[in-house]
């Protein structure tokens, strides 16, 4: 099975992960949002409180040593040993201010103390980070008293909000590695009917119709797919068979009676006294030459279809089948003045069937003389690459139409004005060709422009 973008798998795949990767980050997004929010709010509380459990204290500091107390509260509310508390009177006479920071910090705290409210604020001190920093008052009769300020820095909750971002980066693509895999072991399971169906028809595609797909007892659109996929290939073969068993009873049954006119016409020209008559015989006698080959033409590939038809493989040179074939062409292309001219560049040894493939060459050779005007050109080229043989019929007649060489082998079709029944064809020569080809495991293609002739390409396997 290829992997291509149009490959179904793929492509559910693909829109699976990228459903399921927005709704991952889209959840990872809030989570962590939700988190940071939390843990700031937290944060915020426990500042708050310790704030209004100072300013209670405050009134009563000259009996209480404000630093252990200070030191105990900021335990008890977990805010760490990185606190920064300073409290002043009205006068802006320090009461207490924490000694554990450095100068340079404590000023910086201290200068942007000033636009701090009762509501937490963030500060961000370069070099220093971001703080978290409140302001408490204590007023007596609507005059301040005492006023305290409390930061702590957001280091902690930055720092878990990392952790927290490194556990997402790692758990969002472990979940949609392992969810992919999950999803393509599913798809096979899933899709491997529509699998064997194309294995099924490819094999049809060979003429052999009584293979047919599993049916899965799952009772889904699987099962009618098999079953109506079965069907439709039963109603196929019925039609095959009983086309192939028309056009052959029908060349049986014409065999005889044109035989018999044949050789009564050909009894009545020997005794006919008029010159009248028989030209008159003799053009039926053509015309039923005619229909006979037609008829031999029509069972021939009729047995092919039904694969009576088999090869006789031998080891064949194909320089003596080229030199062979070019004097039959030079005999056939003498009457027209067409020189014909063999390139023997391939000394190799086919395996395959010497009368078919001579039959080949001789209609490749026979629609090139008949095509080509007087005093043209017909080449038989033969070359070797690959562990192939390519053999080419080149010649410098009136070509074919671009829009005709798609159905130049289909059977029964002429160009209308190139390929025409006043040349003696029914449009059965290049089929016969295609089969011969195909049956010795090789190809054949035409390359054509009008009137600049064609050039048809027999490439065969070699032994």
């Amino acid at each position: 099975m290829r992997i291509t973008p149009k490959n179904i798998r793929v492509r559910l795949i693909a829109w699976y992960i990228f459903s399921l990767g927005c709704a991952h980050v889209l959840l990872a997004s809030v989570l962590y949002q939700t988190v940071s929010a939390r843990l700031h709010h937290e944060l915020d509380q426990r500042l708050l409180t310790y704030s209004t459990c100072l300013v209670e204290l405050l009134p009563q500091h000259r009996q209480l040593d404000l630093a252990e107390v200070i030191g105990e509260m900021a335990e008890l509310t977990a805010l760490g040993p990185d606190l920064y508390v300073r409290v002043f009177d009205h006068n802006g006479e320090p009461i207490y201010e924490a000694a554990g920071l450095s100068p340079e910090l404590a000023g910086r705290l201290h200068a942007a103390s000033e636009t701090v409210t009762a509501h937490p604020t963030t500060l961000r001190l370069p070099g220093h980070g971001l703080w978290r920093m409140v302001r408490r008052e204590v007023q007596e009769n609507g005059k301040s008293l005492y006023v305290g300020h409390v930061a702590i820095p957001l280091r902690g909750v930055h720092q878990a909000l990392a952790k927290l971002l490194v556990i997402l980066l790692l758990i969002v693509p472990a979940i949609l590695l392992l969810s992919s895999a999950g999803a393509w072991l599913l798809l096979n399971r899933a899709l491997s009917p529509l699998q064997e169906a194309i294995q099924t028809a490819q094999v049809i595609q060979a003429r052999d119709f009584s293979q047919r797909l599993r049916v899965p007892k799952t009772g889904d659109e699987v099962q009618v797919l098999a079953e109506t996929f079965n069907e439709m290939i039963e109603r196929l073969q019925r039609s095959f068979e009983r086309m192939q068993q028309f056009i052959s009873d029908a060349s049986h049954e014409l065999r005889t009676p044109l035989t018999i006119l044949k050789g009564e016409i050909e009894l009545g020209l020997k005794t006919c006294p008029r010159s009248d008559r028989c030209d008159i015989l003799a053009a039926c006698s053509s015309e039923i030459s005619r229909m006979s080959r037609l008829v031999e033409t029509l069972l021939f590939l009729s047995n092919t279809d039904a694969e009576k038809v088999a090869l006789d493989l031998k080891p064949i040179r194909l320089d003596r089948l080229m030199a062979d074939m070019a004097e039959q062409a030079q005999i056939l292309a003498e009457p027209k003045h067409i020189h014909v001219e063999l390139i023997n560049g391939a000394d190799t040894i086919l395996h395959g069937d010497e009368m078919r493939l001579r039959r080949l060459l001789l209609n490749l050779s026979d629609n090139a003389v008949k095509y080509t005007p007087e005093g043209g050109r017909i080449v038989l080229r033969s070359q070797s690459e690959n562990g192939y043989a390519e053999i080419q019929v080149t010649d410098t007649g009136i070509g074919i139409e671009a829009h005709d060489l798609p159905r130049i082998f289909d059977r029964f079709y002429r160009v209308d004005q190139s390929r025409s029944r006043a040349e003696g064809g029914y449009g059965l020569g290049l089929a016969i060709c295609k089969w011969i080809a195909e049956a010795h495991g090789g190809t054949i293609h035409v390359e054509s422009a009008p009137g600049e002739g064609s050039t048809f390409s027999v490439r065969l396997p070699v032994a």
